[in-house]
């Protein structure tokens, strides 16, 4: 037993060897001021005044920020357009709907200081949820499944923006 629990912390060592040379760093590693995680939670978020809009204006907020509020002063304004449909995806021969897709669609830009267009992306999500008889039980599953979606491409707008400040750090840093 002592030997494959040898063997295997050897696998895995052995395994993270090439990682070095091949230029991996994690993303969301300090590197000072210039750092991801700096850049993120310098990004005020401005979506709309609905219930989405909130859901998926707190949730990046919680995400990108420590405290999850604004920041007094963002160098970068992230505006979200999002776009969200149900749709039936069960539905018996007396037409009654038994399950249903919510389905968030969010187009969003990153905005400078100066106003101009920096990063465009789209994040999308889906989350299904059944249809019963009971109207009470079928809000709390659609609003639960709102929220689901929200956070899903909270998390999705987050990576996209990682990556897009940590390229902008390592293309600064190579010149």
């Amino acid at each position: 037993m002592q030997f494959l629990r040898t063997a295997f912390l050897l696998l895995i060592v052995a395994s993270a060897l090439p990682l070095g040379g091949c230029g991996f760093r994690p993303l969301y590693a300090d590197r000072g001021t210039e750092s991801t995680v700096n850049k993120l939670a310098d990004v005020d978020v401005s979506a709309p005044e609905n219930e989405i809009g909130r859901l998926l204006k707190y949730s990046l907020l919680d995400r990108i920020t420590e405290t999850g509020y604004a920041p007094a002063s963002a160098a970068y304004k992230l505006v979200l357009s999002p776009t969200a449909y149900t749709e039936d995806v069960a539905v018996q021969q007396n037409a009654a709907v038994t399950r249903a897709n919510f389905v968030l669609v969010v187009p969003f830009t990153l905005v400078g200081t100066d106003g101009k267009t920096l990063f465009r992306s789209v994040a999308r999500s889906r989350s299904s949820y059944n249809r019963v008889e009971s109207e009470f039980a079928n809000l709390t599953a659609a609003k639960d499944a709102h929220k689901r979606t929200a956070e899903a491409v909270a998390d999705d707008i987050k990576l996209q923006l990682s990556v897009y400040f940590d390229r902008q750090t390592s293309t600064a840093s190579a010149q």
